[in-house]
């Protein structure tokens, strides 16, 4: 009987089956397994990849429209002050940001916010009306960039001499570019902008254009705008047709339009404003002996180097 032989039997390796069998399954099931695993991580990794990609590619061509239209809003912005300026060569406003602010203020008053304006050109403005505003508000217009240093310096002495703001040195030029463009905030920004349009006027626009302009834009009176416009309410005719008397005392008004009339004789004010005019005048040889009386009532001085020719109040 062979006992351990049939123990050796039934214990044999072929009872528990091939071990090298079950290891090369084992492998294999392994090798299957991190394939499928690595397939899947491959996958799981190229489809994270392509969204970043779209991300970064939408982020890119956002940031490209973004940064483009950032650009040309830069551009519009930059270059729309001299879009504004170089339209004035040869295109008259329907009418000015202080004129569109002004009837806002009336109508808030109460009052009618019609105002009277006519544009003329200005070959048809007398050219005594002309000296004579020249006179009142910026003698020295024709000669300066736009920018009086000589009466910035002059009124900052005289100020401080009276321990107050009396007088300003606002050109021509500058009131021009005010009334036009910029609000009339008391601001630091406001006068940046002021002195901006001021220096394009002065760039892009003759002296003869930007009197033309003030004169046909300048208040003269609660409701009258333009030179015209006040010649006709005042004087019931043209301002091609003023005289020198007549022209002085509107010009001597525009610094307080809406409070003094050049129809007022016991003006005091305006007394004193024609008087500067007829010194500026007569200084520059823009009127004789007859003419400096005929505009202040006055002798003419003997020295023109000792007559008040400052005027500026803006």
């Amino acid at each position: 009987m062979n006992v351990e032989g049939t123990i050796l039997t039934d214990f044999s390796p072929s009872w528990f089956g091939n071990p090298d069998r079950k290891v090369r399954r084992r492998t294999s099931c392994s090798k299957k397994k991190y394939t499928i695993m690595t397939r899947t991580l491959s996958k799981i990794f190229s489809f994270l990849w392509t969204v970043v990609k779209t991300l970064l590619l939408t982020y890119a061509v956002a940031f490209s429209i973004a940064g483009t239209a950032l650009l040309i809003y830069g551009y519009i912005l930059v270059t729309k002050p001299i879009r504004d300026v170089t339209r004035l060569i040869d295109h008259n406003p329907k009418e000015t940001l202080y004129m569109r602010d002004y009837r806002v203020t009336l109508r808030a008053q109460g009052k009618s916010d019609v105002l009277k304006q006519r544009s003329v050109p200005l070959d048809s403005i007398s050219k005594v009306l002309q000296n004579s505003v020249i006179a009142a508000e910026d003698d020295g217009f024709f000669t300066h960039p736009g920018i009086d240093i000589e009466a910035i310096l002059r009124a900052a002495e005289y100020n401080k001499d009276k321990n107050k703001i009396m007088r300003g040195a606002s050109t021509i030029t500058q009131q021009l570019a005010k009334n036009l463009f910029c609000d009339h905030d008391k601001n630091f920004i406001r006068k940046a902008k002021e002195l901006g349009y001021t220096l394009l006027l002065e760039k892009y626009l003759s002296k003869e254009r930007i009197l033309e302009l003030y004169l046909n834009y300048a208040q003269w009176g609660e409701n009258i705008f333009g030179c015209e416009a006040a010649s006709q309410e005042y004087y019931k005719k043209s301002c091609a047709r003023l005289t020198l008397s007549e022209a002085s005392r509107l010009a001597a008004t525009l610094a307080m339009p809406s409070r003094v009339s050049p129809l007022n004789a016991n003006s005091i004010f305006i007394q004193k404003r024609v008087e500067v005019i007829a010194n500026n005048l007569y200084r520059r040889h823009l009127v004789d002996d007859s003419g400096y009386a005929t505009v202040s009532g006055l002798v003419p001085p003997k020295d023109t180097a000792q007559i008040d020719t400052f005027i500026y109040t803006r």
